[in-house]
């Protein structure tokens, strides 16, 4: 009895899931995730932003020793060893007026970038 509830259970959300994904939501751009050189989670329409930090080895890195430190991040080189972190950033507001805070200060947003415009027919 307790298998046959179960079931009915697992059946009914994965069919509410679905419905909720293949649905149009009125809220399109409140929640989503981007990878790449700067990983980035949208919660509610608030972005983080946190990037990949970077590691060299080899003779590629250099043979000096270097470190330096700003408020866009901070690097450390050793011989044959060099590491890059940058700093995080957020992105806060609603549309049209959304403010990007990381440790460089806090700056007005650029606007969102739009999706390729269909030509007019002729």
């Amino acid at each position: 009895m307790k298998v046959t509830v179960m079931k009915r259970t697992i059946t009914i959300l994965t069919a509410a899931a679905a419905f909720f994904v293949c649905s149009e939501s009125p809220k399109a751009g409140w929640f989503g995730a981007s990878f790449g050189p700067a990983p980035s989670v949208t919660l509610f329409g608030q972005t983080l932003t946190v990037p990949v930090p970077s590691v060299v080895l080899g003779p590629a890195a250099g043979t000096s020793v270097d470190a330096k430190a700003s408020s866009g991040g901070a690097s450390v080189a050793l011989p044959w060893c060099k590491v890059g972190v940058k700093s995080p950033s957020l992105t806060v507001g609603v549309k049209g007026s959304k403010l990007h805070v990381s440790t460089s200060g806090i700056k007005k947003a650029p606007p969102a970038k739009k999706g390729k415009s269909k030509k007019a027919k002729k």
